[in-house]
């Protein structure tokens, strides 16, 4: 079965450093108390400490991972930026690694640390998934926000803090309202590959449209992916743009390799109401088997993830009291009674087509040494790209005007080496099933640490209904047609699968070759409190329980018919607003 990593055809190279820039970063052990604990400093989480921190609070931030970017002196060093001197001597000024080189994004997905949860590859690094995931900036359609029916939460509401988010780099957008021009994430196409400019030929003469920006309303057609990709060809992520500045701030610390077990529930001696009153957590990276404690003056924010979140939730004794009850050994106290915490676990869907071409641009595939030289030297090359620049919004067939699956093109192949050339395709699609997040079972004579230390168990079939099968299919036979196409023309060159006109067999394909995509979402889902599944309220507050918020994707009720990374950062701008409104 393909495994899901990209491009394992690109060669890793790396470079020696020189003389670089060493970064007096603020990463320490704790205080006793700040204004704000940030649990998690990934995609939302590095947006809220940065924009909490300029409000003039105190913050905290905790990572379960290490250092990640060259900044925070990651350890995996690919690349130098430097210069020329007069003598045409390369001086090497600062050290990238492998999460600030866009090309190496793959590299990433496939060996950093990772959370040991069979099922999925989220990051333990400092800056989460935002430093491996594949930069592709795409909203939601508007309905999509719309359809949460939640106040303040329609497009119309989260649209100026999209636009907040993001500087638009293309010179044709400059001038476009539907995109931001301020923001601190840039993004931008990454026009390069010869195989990209032929597939989009193909999909013309199979019928699709060129669509020239994805992030406008009309989801179909074929296009250059937009990448939150920065000028300098490195990643532009939220830790890169937000927490980098936070870190220099002396309002903000920053704590690693410490994994929260629990929040730390107190009750008001007046209003005789709960509240988060701080964290525990322990050194992962330790041998003492301690677990410390931190204390929040005004809130605790929980940006763990759509994986985690419900986990350290239910180890505080916040979710459903009947299923809670069953480690009431560990957990002795229900704060919150909501049913809604692991739940509504939502993905999407995702699986690979391969095809021989011989076609392939070796200089595209390689990184030689003058691609290094000038991605090190401009910021220019394949090192700035992920390695891929097309895709397209597929509709069911060529007579249905909407598209329900989008499909990326990807030179080289998918998690392994064949020994031909060949280019992927990948077909994805919203997946809307219920799955659920859990407490794994102790073993016998297990410690309170080592409950602590399991990782939740995620129960996700993918395709479990037929409805899915059905919408892969289509969007398998769709990306067949195109790349049947003129100029690309490989309707005989498929080698996976091995295409025939049978959809009981095109079925089978997709049930057993379908991943989730590792956009988890929704599993503390926000809703008004008259919803029984709701976890977070329409401020992201903990229902039942006060100074206590969720700020990731697990608040998404409904997973939109796009990639959520942007989706997730324009959430944080949002909540970053109400979080300093609340505490005025």
């Amino acid at each position: 079965m393909i495994v899901k990593c990209i491009i394992s055809t690109i060669l890793l190279y790396f470079l020696s450093i020189g003389n670089t820039l060493v970064v007096n970063v603020n990463i320490v052990d704790t205080k006793l108390s700040y204004d704000y604990i940030v649990v998690g400093s990934g995609s939302a989480g590095s947006i809220i400490a940065e924009r909490l921190a300029l409000s003039g609070a105190s913050v905290l931030v905790i990572e379960a991972g290490a250092e990640s970017s060259g900044f925070f002196n990651g350890p995996d060093v690919v690349s130098t930026k430097g210069q020329l001197d007069p003598s045409n001597t390369y001086v090497a000024n600062r050290k990238l690694t492998k999460y600030d080189v866009p090309l190496y994004w793959s590299s990433a997905y496939l060996n950093l640390k990772k959370w040991d949860i069979p099922g999925a590859t989220v990051a333990k690094v400092m800056g989460g998934c935002g430093v491996h995931n594949g930069m592709v900036f795409q909203r939601g359609k508007e309905q999509d926000y719309d359809d949460w029916n939640i106040p303040g939460w329609k497009f119309n509401d989260l649209f100026p803090y999209l636009k907040k988010l993001y500087t638009i780099l293309d010179p044709e957008l400059q001038q476009n309202a539907l995109h931001g021009h301020s923001g601190r994430i840039q993004v931008g196409k990454r026009e390069y590959d010869v195989e990209g400019s032929v597939f989009l030929e193909s999909c013309k003469s199979a019928g699709l449209p060129f669509n020239s920006d994805f992030q406008n309303e009309t989801r179909d057609g074929c296009g250059y992916f937009q990448f939150n990709i920065n000028s300098q060809g490195e990643r532009s992520s939220s830790l890169h743009e937000y927490l980098q500045p936070a870190s220099q701030r002396p309002n903000v610390d920053i704590l690693i390799n410490a994994q929260v077990t629990n929040v730390i529930i107190d009750k008001e001696l007046i209003s005789q109401q709960y509240y988060a009153k701080g964290v525990r957590y322990f050194i992962t990276t330790s041998t003492d088997p301690s677990i410390k404690s931190v204390f929040a003056r005004k809130e605790v924010i929980l940006c763990a993830g759509s994986l985690n979140t419900p986990k350290i939730l239910m180890h505080s004794g916040i979710g459903s009291s009947t299923y809670l009850s069953a480690f009431n050994v560990r957990i002795p106290k229900v704060y919150s009674n909501l049913p809604g915490v692991g739940k509504n676990l939502q993905n999407h869907h995702l699986f690979f087509m391969i095809y021989q071409y011989s076609q392939c641009s070796p200089n595209n595939r390689f990184p030689l040494y003058n691609q290094d030289l000038s991605y090190s030297t401009t910021g220019t090359g394949i090192f700035a790209t992920p390695g891929y620049s097309v895709g397209a919004w597929l509709r069911a067939n060529s007579s249905v005007p909407e598209a329900e699956n989008v499909m990326l093109l990807l030179p080289g192949t998918i998690g392994s080496v064949t020994p031909f050339p060949s280019i992927s395709i990948g077909v994805g699609y919203p997946e809307l099933n219920e799955h659920y997040v859990e407490l794994n079972r102790m073993g016998i004579g297990y410690t309170l640490l080592d409950f602590y230390r399991l990782p939740p168990k995620v129960n996700y079939t993918p395709t479990s209904k037929p409805e899915d099968i059905e919408k892969g299919v289509r969007g398998l036979k769709e990306a067949h047609r195109i790349m049947s196409s003129s100029p690309i023309n490989l309707v005989s060159n498929i080698v996976q699968p091995s295409f025939v006109d049978d959809d009981d067999y095109l079925r089978e394909y997709v049930k057993n070759s379908t991943i989730g995509h590792d956009h988890w979402v929704g599993t503390c889902k926000m809703g008004l409190k008259s919803d029984p599944m709701a976890v977070v309220d329409e401020r992201l507050k903990v229902i039942g329980i006060k100074k206590l918020r969720v700020v990731d994707g697990s608040v998404i009720p409904r997973i939109p018919f796009g990639l959520v990374h942007a989706t997730i950062m324009t959430i944080a701008e949002k909540a970053a607003d109400l979080i300093i409104q609340d505490n005025k």
